[in-house]
């Protein structure tokens, strides 16, 4: 979010929103409010970039910004800056297209972006809520597919462009829940993303491995089904089971897939419960498995 919110004015932080956490707490988070219309007066994705390009010896390195469709949620505060949400997300896609270039133009060859709006739409308390402010979901749902697409305008061949399908990463608490079922067709067949990287740590508030079937040819499914929410270590052949279950999905098989962890360890300051040590031992874990089946 950084990436972006730092790089323009016209932003407060100030209204908050709720997550949850396995005890069964709420957590709530502050997020942004666009007070003024956007201006952009900074690139700091382009100088990390630049930082990664000098030091990384010549391995790929990816800077990540919001998905576009975040933009797009309905509940976005733009009261005074804006007409309406869907100005304010056409002002927000311009001004991020331009710090995409920037960052690419700085040495960066892999873009990823982060939080789209469809973990949202297969929530029932979010679908609920935005039916009953008059926002029908399959219009939410058509219009996330088209500022996501609308974003890559302008991105030169030859550099990798993902999308993580996060679902809340916040002091190891969550926001949405909900298989991905209802918009994977449209997700993964008809967004041209090289790669989606979706959190699948937690079967039963995610749901099963089927969405995975409707993986477009020529892309990557990134199963993030080692979690960086609790210090608990997965069993390694349970993760390689996990993976076999999703190649049956998709027509590729392990060669269309890929795994990491669900998310970062720490989508803010604060970091999530879990400490250093155990991090390491879960991206070791990840390389073994990566290891054992792709060799």
């Amino acid at each position: 979010m950084n990436s972006f919110y730092d790089a323009v004015s016209g932003v407060r932080t100030g209204k908050t929103v709720t997550f949850h956490n396995a005890r069964g707490e709420d957590v709530e988070l502050a997020v942004h409010e666009i007070v003024e219309p956007l201006q952009q007066v900074d690139s700091p994705a382009a100088r990390e970039a630049e930082f990664m390009a000098e030091a990384s010896d010549g391995y790929p390195f990816k800077v990540t910004f919001p998905a576009a469709s975040i933009f797009a949620h309905p509940f976005t505060t733009v009261d005074g800056a804006y007409g309406s949400v869907d100005e304010f997300a056409a002002s927000a896609i311009r001004i991020e297209r331009q710090l995409v270039a920037e960052a690419i133009e700085a040495g960066a060859t892999q873009v990823q972006f982060d939080f789209p709006l469809y973990p949202y739409l297969v929530d029932p308390t979010w679908v609920e809520r935005f039916e009953a402010r008059g926002h029908p979901v399959a219009d939410l749902v058509d219009a996330a597919i088209a500022v996501d697409t609308a974003v890559l305008e302008g991105i030169p061949d030859g550099v990798t462009v993902a999308l993580h399908i996060c679902r809340g990463n916040f002091r190891s608490s969550w926001m949405c829940e909900g298989s991905l079922e209802p918009v994977a067709e449209r997700v993964f067949g008809e967004l041209p993303y090289d790669a989606f990287l979706v959190e699948w740590d937690d079967l039963g508030r995610d749901g099963g491995f089927e969405p995975v079937r409707y993986l477009r040819e020529g892309s990557t499914m990134v199963m993030g089904i080692v979690s960086t929410k609790t210090p608990v270590l997965e069993a390694e052949d349970d993760l390689l089971r996990r993976m076999d279950v999703a190649a049956g999905f998709v027509e590729g098989g392990l060669d269309q897939l890929s795994i990491s962890p669900q998310c970062g360890f720490a989508s803010v300051m604060v970091g999530n419960e879990i400490d250093e040590d155990t991090q390491w031992r879960k991206l070791e874990l990840v390389a073994r498995v990566a290891d054992r089946l792709w060799g």
